[in-house]
């Protein structure tokens, strides 16, 4: 395992420089304090390597890697450093996104490049996220437009709802702070286009788009042609997203490693003859690399393909200098590259997905394919495409149970579906582009793809059908990385094959395992009342396993609220949820629900009742307005807690006693 590592250098580097970057988003130090110890740690390496010796070998290297470490800790505190927001004034900005329908509003991104105040002109690069009154004059609106407005952007907050996406720090890492409305008086056109790769990419991307649009395949299946082969997954509907994820085939639908893969396999089939004269090579190399990275361009330049890239980038070239290369040392100096150009890629979804899925079809589908070998080459390419979606599950199944919280049943069903099928598609779909000027070529091949996706929806909407297509799994952090040391362990066993891996994994399988009835016990014994932040706001009340949600108006699935329930639901592991109404009266043996009285496990809460008289003859523990209007609190509220969404103008109760959702966000408390 030791000559392993050695052969392994960027493992080491890669791991110690993301260490790094996790400490600096941890630790809100100044850049001067990471400065000033790699600063004495490279000078203590220094004095080192002039008596260097064999017997300090573990000192020189432990120090090496306190360097890295600092340096992704340095790197990341550089590469977040925060400019001033703009202030009040009249803002000159440009364009990003092409503009997004929305249910109310067209969404985009835009950078302010200049903003005046005071009648001077002050240059910036704040990124805002916009988003625009839905009206005709948006269709004016492209990548590079730039518009001009005076609305001041408002900082991005979280609504504070137990378990919701944290869509502020998800912005943050994109260098996105602030937002703001603009109705269609409040901005104009400037006349001046701005130009950048990521307005020229994105240009492309709607031009080739607009080929797919002119051919009349249908909606549904241009929509997945898009997704599929350029990475647009916009005007995807929820339903397509649905069925693709509940039959664990959403993976084909982001492009990643797997379209580059294909599309590099279909280009070495072509110009692998290229190889074979000395020559040749350089042309090979050269062709390759530029082919790979126009289909990154093409595709908007999203980090997913920017990742297969630079792999495949790297392969090509350690292979063109005669050197086979270390998958594993090339997976880990792509995924150092990357981080050094943007140390926020440590904490993406994806970014964390593809190599874990790559590291698991390198190190798992050998070992798989080995237990069954086979001749006939029809058989070999199916158990070969088996072992790979097994291999990749297993590796990504700790990630996905704990940002998804699913389980798809039937992937491999799915996959030997989708992943033959997107070895077809994508070659028809950049060649639909390519003869779209033919009317008889273009219509035989969009006729072909328009079948071949219709037979792949069809399937999957069958297998989503299937009974327990996708189970819920849910992981918490600490289950988390037991999971992934149990994981790990496994691993080490199977390349080793020592007993002490065994009795590791042994070990990390009963800590998840006391874990996990840790958790559930707690959970039978607690009772709950979260109160969620809307304006109409929504009670949740919990009983061991069973949970009980009263608002205003019934809950529908499209509703946010609604999700943020199902998420109470999931990570708590509750069995049972009952939705209710407060003008309804309902009564079990754990709740009663009489007329805005609600009455839980030994707690009187009382719904939008301002009455004086009633609240002194009740005496409840709780008062909850059920109302995004201002309303005044009596001042017999002073002996309970009042929960409402306005802070209201008198201090007519004591601020101990108050919770304002609005500000505060949600509200919970247990017993």
């Amino acid at each position: 395992m030791e000559s392993t590592f050695k052969n392994i250098p960027f493992l080491r580097i890669t791991i110690s420089f993301a260490a790094g970057i996790y400490l600096a988003s941890v630790l809100d130090m100044n850049t001067l304090y990471f400065t000033f110890f790699a600063v004495v740690i490279t000078f203590f390496l220094f004095v080192l390597n002039r008596w260097y010796n064999f017997r300090l070998a573990p000192v020189f290297g432990m120090a090496t890697s306190f360097l890295f470490i600092l340096s992704g800790a340095l790197n990341t505190s550089l590469y977040n450093t925060r400019t001033a927001p703009v202030a009040t004034g009249t803002m000159i900005a440009t364009v990003i996104e092409t503009p997004q329908a929305k249910t109310n509003s067209y969404k985009s991104l835009l950078c302010i490049n200049t903003f005046k105040a005071d009648e001077q002109l002050f240059g910036t690069n704040e990124l805002v996220l916009v988003y625009f009154e839905k009206t005709d004059n948006i269709s004016n609106l492209s990548p590079g437009s730039q518009i001009i407005f005076k609305q001041q952007p408002e900082p991005i907050e979280n609504d504070g709802n137990l378990y919701e996406f944290d869509y502020k720090s998800y912005l943050a890492r994109k260098h996105i702070y602030r937002q703001v409305y603009l109705k269609d008086k409040n901005w104009k056109l400037t006349g001046y286009k701005h130009n950048s790769p990521l307005v020229w990419a994105d240009n492309l991307r709607n031009k080739l788009l607009a080929i797919y649009h002119a051919q009349n395949m249908g909606a549904q299946e241009t929509e997945i042609l898009s997704a599929l082969t350029l990475g647009y997954k916009r005007d995807l509907d929820k339903e397509t997203k649905r069925v693709f994820s509940s039959a664990g085939a959403m993976h084909v639908l982001a492009v990643s490693g797997l379209h580059v893969g294909i599309l590099f396999i279909a280009f070495s089939f072509f110009f692998g003859f290229l190889q074979k004269r000395k020559s040749g090579k350089i042309i090979y190399v050269l062709l390759s690399i530029g082919f790979l990275w126009t289909y990154a361009f093409i595709t908007g330049l999203s980090p997913s393909v920017l990742r297969a890239c630079t792999m495949f980038s790297l392969i090509i070239i350690a292979g063109s200098i005669s050197r086979r290369a270390n998958i594993y040392n090339t997976l880990a100096a792509s995924a150092f590259i990357l981080l050094l150009v943007n140390p926020n890629n440590l904490f993406e979804v994806g970014f964390q997905l593809s190599y874990a899925a790559v590291f698991g079809i390198v190190f798992l589908q050998p070992r798989l394919v080995s237990l069954w070998p086979l001749k006939n080459r029809i058989l070999l390419f199916f158990w070969n495409l088996t072992t790979v979606s097994i291999a990749a599950q297993i590796a990504t199944f700790p990630l996905t149970a704990y940002y998804f919280n699913q389980f798809p049943t039937y992937f491999l069903l799915s996959n030997l579906i989708v992943i033959p099928a997107a070895m077809l598609l994508i070659p028809l779909g950049l060649s639909l582009l390519l003869f779209s000027n033919s009317t008889i070529i273009s219509a035989i091949i969009s006729t072909i793809v328009k079948w071949i996706i219709k037979t792949v929806y069809f399937a999957l909407s069958t297998i989503e059908c299937f009974p327990h297509a996708t189970p819920e799994v849910v992981l918490l952090k600490p289950e988390l990385l037991f999971v992934l040391l149990l994981f790990f362990s496994f691993l080490l066993l199977f390349a080793n094959g020592k007993a002490v891996y065994l009795k590791m994994a042994l070990t990390f399988g009963l800590l998840l395992i006391m874990t996990l009835a840790f958790s559930s016990y707690r959970q039978y014994k607690k009772n709950e009342i979260i109160v969620l932040n809307s304006k109409d706001p929504i009670v949740c009340l919990i009983a061991s396993k069973n949970m009980y949600v009263i608002s205003t108006n019934s809950l529908k699935i499209e509703d946010y609220l609604y999700s943020t329930v199902q998420n109470i639901k999931r990570q708590k592991r509750l069995k049972t949820v009952q939705f209710l109404t407060s003008t309804q009266k309902y009564r079990d043996e754990l709740l009663l629900v009489d007329n805005g009285l609600i009455v839980f496990e030994g707690k009187k809460l009382l719904l939008s009742c301002n009455q004086n008289s009633v609240i002194t003859k009740i005496s409840p523990d709780m008062l909850i307005t059920l109302s995004g209007s201002y309303s005044p609190l009596p001042q017999e509220t002073n002996n309970c807690t009042c929960i409402q969404y306005y802070r209201p103008e008198a201090k007519s109760v004591k601020e101990d006693n108050l919770h304002i959702l609005s500000s505060q966000g949600a509200y919970a408390t247990a017993w």
